[in-house]
Parts: structure tokens; C-alpha cells; sequence
């Protein structure tokens, strides 16, 4: 072999070995920082309650499904980054659309932009192909400090409490857990809401009579890809489902002494939310 060739692929294989390059589109390893894990997440907001106080009210950003519109995505995340008001978001599942390793990559890049702390909830989209085992390696128990934590879990925020769980029962047996949900909500100490935030509005009355039951104070979800702001008649516990964000929709919750608002946000501009009984 001639000294060119030699040293040509000599040149190649340095190229490659610097390179971050796919061997397969099913690898199960995403790319993610621990930026976007709720544990830091947890943490961070822990810090930024103890540097503001007590407020007397604040507000929640919702968002969901954006698996099919990361531009909008982005654009939304840039938009709340300047609500001074806003100290947390929610994002309500379907971060991917066919559960693929890239999809979640794109998710990450952008979640790491927001200057605000970002919890998520497991969608029945993100459970596809290798969805579960990248969610549990980037969300999950496997590595916690590493990327995102647990489909269930939990954290207080100004005397009231939020509780993340799944309720894909496309994908997973046995959810949502309901033990856990009432071990959450047990009133062990005094605080002043409960909410509840998970992919996929409860399936039945009955489920949400339990929800009502353990002095939840709303329910939080995305999934239907339409927004609603509901309850039952005979139940009387709201539930708040945003879109997904292909027109730059969110939902914005504010919490004060004086009580709870939602609005529903679309294209950047916010109103109040009509309570509907079914």
C-alpha cells in the first residue's frame, strides 16, 4: 500500500472517530442532558423558591404533544422564557412521536433552552418502538441523575403540591397506580391545592370521582390534541386539556390566595377558560 493511501485512510478513520455519527436509527441512548431531568428540575426549583419566598400568586405553563412540531415547540419555550410571571411548565407527554431516539434528542435540545424548571409526563407516543427503554434510561429509575426520573412522582411548590403520573394504559398494565396516587394526595400535612398532571384525561367518571375523592383541586393533561376545560356534572373536579402546539397553543394557569384561572393560549394570546359541565 503507497504512503497516500496510508495516510488517506489514516485521515478517514481520525474523522470518524471524532465524529458523533448513528449506527442505527434504534439505538436507545439519547443524547440528553441532565438539564431536562426532573430531579434537577426538582432541585431547581427548590432554589428558585427559596431565593423568591412566598408569592402570592404565580403561574404554571402547560404544554403537550409537541412530537410533531418542534419549530413551534422551540418558539413557545422562547415566548415563556420572557413571562416574568410564569415559574414552572408542565409538559403533558407525547414528547415523541414514534418513540425513536432523534425525536427525543429534538425535545431535549429544546427543553434545555428554557431558563424556567420543565416537568414531563409520559404519553402514549412515547412508549412506541423503543420509547419505553429510552424513556427509562432518559426519564427513568435507570439513571435518574442522568436525564429525566420516574413516570410517577411528585414535588410541592408555594403550599401546594403536583403530582405527575401515567395513566397510558395503551402501552403499560396496572396504570395509573392508584395506591400511589392516594398515598400522594394524603393530606399529611396542610397545604392549600392539589393538582394532578398525566398524558391522557381520566378514561371514565369513576376515575375521576376517586381524583375528586382525594381532594384533588384540578387536573392537568393534553393527549386529545384539542383544548377543553371540563368536568362532570356530578363530579365536580375541572380538568384542564391543552392542544398540541402546532399553532403555538399552551395553557396558563395562575395560582393566588384568591383562587385558581386558567386560560388557553393560542398564538402567543391568552383567555379565560370557560368551565363546561358534561
Amino acid at each position: 500500500m503507497t504512503f497516500k493511501k496510508t495516510a488517506f485512510l489514516f485521515l478517514c478513520a481520525l474523522v470518524l472517530v471524532g465524529c458523533r455519527y448513528e449506527v442505527s436509527p434504534w439505538e436507545t441512548d439519547p443524547h440528553c442532558s441532565q438539564k431536562v431531568s426532573i430531579a434537577y428540575n426538582i432541585e431547581r426549583l427548590k432554589q428558585f423558591e427559596q431565593k423568591v419566598g412566598t408569592r402570592t400568586e404565580y403561574q404554571v405553563v402547560l404544554v403537550s404533544d409537541p412530537q410533531a412540531y418542534p419549530k413551534s415547540f422551540d418558539r413557545i419555550i422562547q415566548h415563556i422564557n420572557g413571562m416574568e410571571n410564569v415559574d414552572f411548565i408542565l409538559l403533558t407527554g407525547d414528547l415523541a412521536d414514534s418513540g425513536l431516539k432523534t425525536e427525543f434528542e429534538w425535545v431535549c435540545d429544546i427543553m434545555e433552552k428554557s431558563d424556567k424548571p420543565i416537568f414531563v409526563a409520559i404519553g402514549n407516543h412515547d412508549s412506541l418502538a423503543f420509547g419505553k427503554k429510552i424513556w427509562a434510561k432518559t426519564f427513568g429509575k435507570k439513571i435518574w441523575a442522568k436525564t429525566f426520573g420516574p413516570t410517577d412522582y411528585s414535588f410541592t411548590y408555594q403550599n401546594s403540591k403536583f403530582i405527575g403520573y401515567n395513566d397510558n394504559q395503551y402501552e403499560f398494565a396496572n396504570v395509573p397506580d392508584r395506591d400511589w396516587l392516594k398515598e400522594q394526595t394524603a393530606q399529611s400535612e396542610s397545604r392549600d391545592y392539589t393538582f394532578v398532571f398525566s398524558h391522557i384525561p381520566p378514561w371514565d367518571k369513576n376515575f375521576s370521582q376517586e381524583l375528586k375523592d382525594m381532594d384533588v383541586d384540578l387536573s392537568l393533561h393534553g393527549h386529545t390534541h384539542n383544548y377543553r376545560y371540563w368536568q362532570y356534572s356530578e363530579v365536580k373536579l375541572p380538568h384542564f386539556v391543552t392542544a398540541n402546539t402546532q399553532k403555538a397553543i399552551f395553557g396558563l394557569l395562575t395560582v393566588s390566595q384568591a383562587g385558581l384561572t386558567v386560560e388557553h393560549c393560542i398564538n402567543y394570546r391568552c383567555e379565560t377558560a370557560q368551565l363546561e359541565n358534561r
